[in-house]
């Protein structure tokens, strides 16, 4: 194989990781000491010739894609390599095929030159769509910081206005028992009254009674204006609580998705520089290793509405996480027989509520539920809600013990 593709098969078809192991158990080279870069040109290099890392790559090679040399084996016409080659290439199988063209005996040069340069502008488009990320991802951070505040806020007004609610309360509370004082000295006046027959003291005791009734009757009123301010500061405080309340689980919701669109990011954008003419670190392999956990293991993603500005993005997610995404416009243009087929041949669907048809939404709920299959319904249709959907789907696929997990409706 000419040196100029060793760069190009090892960066795409091994993780730096496996090159690492690699040489370990080789004894040839302390990879310890060296960065990913470095481990990955040590190998270009050794590639020139025999010696123990060249052959560990070729068998690691070998055993890997064994079942794809097969199939790209039986072909030994131009023209049947090269329809082969454009089928893996659109279905994203691009490790086993590039390496079965490269080391196919009967591929031309021509077929080895254009794979070579397909894998090179791959990894262009691969960069642009993570800058893309990044954007929303900063967007994203600034939204999530508003809101913190925002609740933070809301906070400090519910606790000021339960403070001046206690104090009310309080001062309520001395008024009656003044009330209570006031009522107690009455009665004794009363009993003082029946006691007496006439006179002077009669009338006196007659008038001071009427002007304590006057005095009950006004202190009767004005607490009955409290217990209504009291009653009105309660549904107040009712109201912020429950603002409160959503306040905070939106917060929650807001930073799953956050935490789920980081896991798919890399975590140093300096790695997509090319650092050697344009022939390594621009690699589709480079980026899909910057994953954080998120495998779909080649499961076909059904997407049943959404925005169609955001569904590159979708598909983008999909694929960096070892899927395949398929889109259905959830009732705009495209039918409802398409979306039955889309359903049938889908492994889990996510539907994004604010961007869907009624009847849509409803269809794909009911034929999830009767055939189990993965469903993530969505309140908003964007790229970190769809992010977090994808992280639930990945959740409940490993989870062996719970084999209903995999069918469950997950809710909004």
């Amino acid at each position: 194989m000419p040196h100029k593709y060793h760069c190009p098969v090892i960066g795409t078809c091994l993780h730096v990781d496996e090159l690492r192991r690699l040489a370990k158990k080789s004894g040839c080279m302390p990879t310890h000491e060296l960065s990913d870069f470095e481990v990955h040109v040590s190998f270009v290099a050794a590639a020139e010739s025999r010696n123990p890392l060249s052959q560990a790559v070729q068998r690691t090679l070998e055993r890997r894609y064994t079942a794809v040399v097969k199939r790209f084996a039986r072909a030994r016409a131009p023209a049947d390599l090269e329809h082969l080659w454009r089928e893996a290439l659109a279905n994203g199988e691009v490790q086993g095929a590039f390496w079965a063209v490269m080391s196919h005996p009967h591929a031309p040069p021509e077929l080895r030159t254009r794979a070579y340069e397909d894998v090179h502008m791959l990894s262009h488009q691969i960069g642009a769509g993570l800058n893309a990320d990044l954007k929303a991802l900063a967007e994203t951070r600034e939204t999530l910081a508003r809101v913190r505040r925002e609740s933070s806020a809301a906070a400090a007004r519910a606790e000021r206005a339960l403070a001046e609610k206690d104090a009310r309360l309080a001062q309520a509370e001395r008024q009656l028992a003044d009330l209570a004082g006031v009522e107690t000295a009455l009665e004794a006046a009363r009993g003082r009254l029946a006691a007496l027959e006439s006179g002077a003291e009669l009338k006196a005791l007659r008038t001071r009674v009427d002007a304590q009734d006057q005095e009950i009757a006004m202190l009767r009123q004005r607490a009955r204006e409290h217990a209504a301010q009291v009653t009105g500061l309660e549904r107040r405080l009712a109201r912020s609580e429950q603002r409160g309340s959503e306040t905070a689980a939106e917060l929650a919701e807001r930073e799953a998705s956050l935490r789920a669109l980081e896991a798919l990011l890399p975590t140093d954008t300096a790695a997509e520089a090319c650092e050697c003419d344009g022939n390594c670190a621009n690699c589709p392999e480079a980026a899909e290793a910057e994953r954080n956990g998120i495998d779909l293991s080649g499961r076909r993603i059904l997407c049943v509405g959404g925005r169609g500005s955001l569904s590159g993005h979708y598909r983008a997610l999909v694929e960096r996480c070892n899927g395949e995404l398929v889109r259905h416009d959830g009732g705009l243009e495209d039918n409802r027989s398409r979306l039955e087929s889309l359903l049938a041949s889908a492994d889990a669907v996510i539907c994004p509520l604010d961007c869907v048809s009624h009847d849509a939404s409803l269809r794909t709920k009911r034929f999830c539920k009767r055939h189990g299959t993965p469903c993530v319904m969505l309140k908003r249709s964007g790229i970190g809600a769809f992010a977090l959907a994808l992280s639930q789907l990945n959740a409940a696929a490993r989870v062996p013990s719970q084999p209903e997990a995999s069918a469950r409706l997950f809710p909004a």
